[in-house]
């Protein structure tokens, strides 16, 4: 397992020792970065969880919240100044889970190793699907179609490999929804909209009809022979 990606951002001195200890305590595994070396790491090598340390929802936040999602990392919010509102704010903006610095350290390890076994439970293998002319990257978080890399969103990419995991088979849109692993649950009726658009983005792109729907139950990615 890779180590976890501590950004220090915008949080003072304290709260960055206070977390490392934690993590000591916790025996996990960290390296200490900013949000450009993150940024620029390789994805191959790039964690797969990130603990961003952060004074409060400020503009700065909000940026690096929305530069990890780009990059589709799970992250996890420490907070020196956070209202109920902002919690609610950053959470529906994407961030996997908060707690504010204030918080017993025996809290904050508890949430953050529960946070790192679920995400490492649920991180698709980084081997790549060959399925016809279309390449899934799990490694580099990309879809092509033969050379050409086709734009898919996180929500996309992550259906995607769930099939792609399961080839051939029928998986219903409510296990989908429960596997996706998003900050907020993807209800079964949006899946078909998702669905939909990444099968029309692969198929612009010159690649099969890879996604079947299964009537009565979801959808198969069909392995074309």
């Amino acid at each position: 397992m890779r180590p976890i990606a501590v950004l220090p951002a915008t949080a003072g001195h304290a709260t960055a020792q206070a977390l490392f200890q934690v993590l000591v305590h916790q025996r996990l595994d960290y390296d200490v970065m900013s949000t450009d070396e993150f940024v620029r790491s390789s994805p191959i090598e790039r964690a797969s969880l990130v603990v961003a340390l952060v004074r409060g929802l400020d503009v700065p936040t909000v940026e690096l919240v929305r530069t990890l999602r780009e990059l589709l990392v799970p992250v996890f919010v420490v907070a020196e100044e956070l209202s109920e509102a902002d919690e609610v704010t950053l959470l529906h903006s994407g961030v996997y889970d908060i707690v504010r610095a204030t918080a017993s350290p025996r809290l904050i390890g508890a949430r953050l190793r529960t946070m790192f076994h679920h995400v490492h439970e649920r991180e698709p293998s980084r081997t790549p699907y060959q399925f016809a002319n279309v390449t899934v990257r799990p490694d580099h978080y990309e879809v092509h179609v033969d050379n050409e890399r086709v734009p898919v969103t996180r929500t996309e990419f992550r259906l995607l490999v769930l099939l792609a995991q399961h080839p051939d088979r029928a998986v219903s849109k409510e296990v989908l929804s429960d596997l996706l692993n998003e900050s907020r649950r993807v209800a079964p009726h949006a899946i078909e909209s998702h669905v939909s658009r990444l099968r029309t983005k692969i198929i612009a792109a010159g690649g099969p009809r890879l996604i079947e729907s299964v009537r009565g139950v979801g959808y198969r990615l069909h392995v074309p022979s």
